[in-house]
């Protein structure tokens, strides 16, 4: 966990993304690892998630920095499943 110079507290983590969506009528599996950051009181609980466990996030994919063409979701909720 870090700290914005206001004190909100900021953290960055990557997720495992697993899915099963139908592509072209065929049931395809989805996976993917994805950065995610989350400030404020989510920065607190996305902190206090242990490796492995299950969630549900919401938020807004952006890219890392201006001139990155990396993506990662800013987190507007979670919740654990």
């Amino acid at each position: 966990m870090r700290y914005s110079p206001a004190g909100v507290p900021i953290v960055e983590a990557v997720v495992h993304h697993q899915d099963s969506q139908l592509i072209a009528g065929q049931p395809r599996r989805i996976e993917c690892e994805l950065a995610v950051q989350a400030s404020g009181s989510l920065a607190v609980q996305l902190a206090r998630l242990t490796a492995g466990a299950q969630v549900m996030m919401e938020g807004a994919l952006n890219r890392r920095s201006v001139n990155s063409r990396q993506l990662i979701l800013i987190l507007n909720r979670i919740e654990k499943e």
